[in-house]
């Protein structure tokens, strides 16, 4: 068994606000590509879920890989791709910087058009996963497009001759029109454990996903019609999906579990937390009828700190309650779209005695260390992440020119528990790098 870690940050290049021919993570494009193509005489699978899929130079990568073998790339469909403010693109290290514009959608575009026409390398799969989310009317739009698809989740499973495989999963979209972030992709080669999951999963989102060339606009939303399937999640790594009843709900309550046992410290970092004392209307649930209030994850992360476990949050929004506008008046933060439950959480976080809080604009990692153990999360900490509801039945909802929707709420994302030590010491490192910045910002 081998874990390997990887990192990518602004800091390693020279344009802050540089759109990179090699997406939001040149560095972690790299990695990703030399680990399949170290290990391309051995392979015999290649599985990437991946919530966007625009990256050319990954896509070239990819299709000239040898014919046999099998590559399946899971992604959402068009529609979910921003299409707004293209820009120029640069090519790394080089002065050259495109005379298009491009947007996210523009990109992706080429990409499925290549491949939807293509007939070379029959091996080379591009499915869609078409289901959405429902978000209230009463939420901020967000900045994707046009259709709040549910998968979120940045994962792969390469499996090699002779039952071996790597399983991985990244906080990076690898994105191109992303800017460049503090991202991170974990890898682990030949772990029954975590392959076994991941080996389910990937079965599971193909067989409800749609290859691209029997896909058309009509399919753009897909609906509750799911088989269940077992969920062969484990302690080590978590799968939520929509066609796993109940998971987005079991996964708050493993991460509590694993929670409640820190003796000494807690790291919490994300681009958003926000999953704190909020409700769940269950009307829309098959297990309860009634609306639930939670406390999430935030709230145990709280009861540890008032019991003396040291609190360390990192996020990249921040959204002062009304007491601390002043303190906090010359500061611009980019708000959490759940502002309200993340004002809640720090009004009762900055109580306890021995949190701190950071924020930096680049941060887009996503982890949690409890004292020895890493979680590393394809997801965000807020309440949408941890809300399942398989009876959702709304008229009109955001993005959508009012179509009515019936179906299952659920992001698709995954987490893996790592108790490796030096794995661990790795991200302590680099949560340590990120709190030393200059761009960082202390407010607690």
């Amino acid at each position: 068994m081998k874990y390997s870690v990887y990192f990518d940050s602004p800091d390693l290049y020279p344009g802050k606000f540089n759109f990179y021919e090699e997406g939001g993570s040149p560095e972690l494009l790299k990695n990703l590509i030399n680990i399949i193509d170290s290990n391309k005489d051995q392979l015999v699978e290649i599985n990437l879920s991946w919530y966007l899929f625009n990256n050319n130079i990954l896509h070239e990568f990819l299709k000239n890989l040898p014919q046999h073998i099998i590559i399946n790339v899971i992604t959402i469909p068009l529609e979910g791709y921003d299409n707004s403010k293209p820009k120029r693109l640069k090519k790394l290290g080089s002065d050259i910087i495109s005379d298009s514009l491009y947007s996210k959608y523009d990109l992706a575009r080429k990409i499925f058009n290549d491949r939807y026409n293509s007939e070379s390398n029959p091996n080379y799969n591009i499915y869609f996963f078409p289901h959405i989310y429902v978000r209230s009317p009463y939420v901020k739009p967000f900045s994707r497009g046009r259709l709040p698809y549910s998968l979120h989740i940045k994962s792969l499973y390469l499996k090699l001759k002779g039952e071996r495989s790597i399983i991985g999963l990244s906080s990076s979209n690898l994105a191109v029109r992303d800017l460049v972030k503090f991202e991170s992709l974990i890898t682990i080669e030949n772990n029954e454990t975590y392959s076994q999951s991941f080996k389910s999963f990937f079965d599971d989102l193909i067989k409800n996903s749609i290859h691209i060339k029997k896909f058309n606009k009509s399919l753009n939303i897909k609906l509750s019609d799911y088989t269940y399937s077992q969920n062969n999640s484990n302690e080590y790594s978590f799968f939520s999906a929509p066609f796993y009843l109940n998971s987005a709900n079991l996964m708050e309550e493993e991460l509590t579990r694993i929670i409640s046992n820190a003796k000494e410290k807690i790291i919490i970092c994300a681009q958003h937390l926000a999953a704190f004392d909020y409700s769940v209307n269950s009307e829309y649930s098959s297990s309860n009828s009634e609306v639930q209030n939670r406390l999430g994850i935030l709230g145990s992360i709280l009861r540890k700190g008032k019991e003396g476990v040291k609190i360390t949050c990192i996020s990249q929004t921040f959204s002062p309650p009304n007491e601390d506008h002043q303190k906090f008046k010359n500061q611009d933060f980019r708000s959490p779209i759940n502002s309200k439950n993340f004002e809640k959480f720090y009004s009762n976080l900055k109580h306890i005695k021995n949190a701190d809080y950071f924020v930096n604009q680049d941060v887009h990692l996503k982890f949690l260390i409890i004292d020895d153990i890493l979680i590393f999360c394809t997801y965000n900490f807020t309440p949408t992440q941890f809300i399942y509801l398989d009876k959702v039945k709304i008229d009109k909802f955001i993005n959508m020119n009012d179509i009515s929707f019936s179906g299952v709420h659920c992001e698709v994302s995954s987490h893996l528990v790592i108790k490796d030590l030096q794995t661990t010491k790795s991200f302590l490192k680099f949560a340590d790098s990120i709190i030393k910045s200059n761009n960082t910002i202390k407010v607690l």
